[in-house]
């Protein structure tokens, strides 16, 4: 990639075995807001390939995310159950991660975004898009990933996942609104990895993308 001005300020966009960005701006990107500092997707990429969950809140800085609170109803067309989100405690964060692993297996974005990201309008249509785009034996590749015994205050919650033994970092949730949900800030960059427990596929794949930008392997 080639050098080029910015409107707000000059930046580069360089890449060799790293792809890196550096700004006396801001530079936008799809939904992405990447502020006055240098960005090397290789880091990203080794915090998401490491911590594909967790991680999210280490570099949720340089990224935007959706607001919302929450309503769901009881269960989707396709069968996956979204009442659990109002069970309280462990037991509810844990089977709101059982049930958002179900949603991408068969691809149910509209189940999904409930589970997850109750009000934010542009989710259902960002993660159609991402389920699309993967096969259906390729989505059942999430079955390879272990829900762990959940952690929970009155607060939040905290789902460890693993994969053929290997932790695999956490699923961070929030009880608000009397129910779990992702935070805004979890969310955003889950939404742009394309799911919660397809991103670890796609780790495990060698295909891991945030907001449609592989991150190479």
């Amino acid at each position: 990639m080639t050098e080029q001005p910015g409107a707000q300020g000059s930046h580069t966009v360089r890449g060799d075995s790293n792809i890196s960005f550096q700004a006396n701006g801001d530079i936008r990107m799809k939904n992405a807001n990447i502020a006055g500092r240098d960005i090397n997707i290789t880091k990203v990429k080794q915090y998401v390939r490491n911590h594909p969950v967790v991680s999210l809140t280490a570099i949720a800085t340089v990224l935007a995310a959706s607001v919302y609170g929450g309503v769901q109803v009881a269960t989707s067309d396709s069968g996956v159950d979204l009442s659990v989100v109002s069970e309280p405690g462990a037991a509810g964060a844990f089977h709101t991660s059982e049930q958002v692993r179900v949603a991408e297996r068969i691809g149910d974005a509209a189940a999904w975004c409930t589970l997850v990201a109750p009000t934010d309008g542009g989710c259902e249509k960002s993660l159609s898009g991402a389920f699309a785009g993967r096969s259906q034996a390729y989505r059942d590749k999430v079955g390879h990933v272990s829900i762990g015994k959940a952690t929970a205050s009155a607060t939040e919650a905290q789902v460890p996942l693993s994969w053929d033994g290997e932790k695999q970092g956490t699923i961070p949730l929030e009880w608000s609104g009397g129910r779990w949900q992702l935070s805004a800030s979890d969310y955003g960059l889950v939404k742009l990895g394309g799911g919660v427990f397809l991103s670890l596929v796609d780790a495990q794949e060698g295909n891991l993308k945030l907001g449609g930008i592989p991150i190479p392997s």
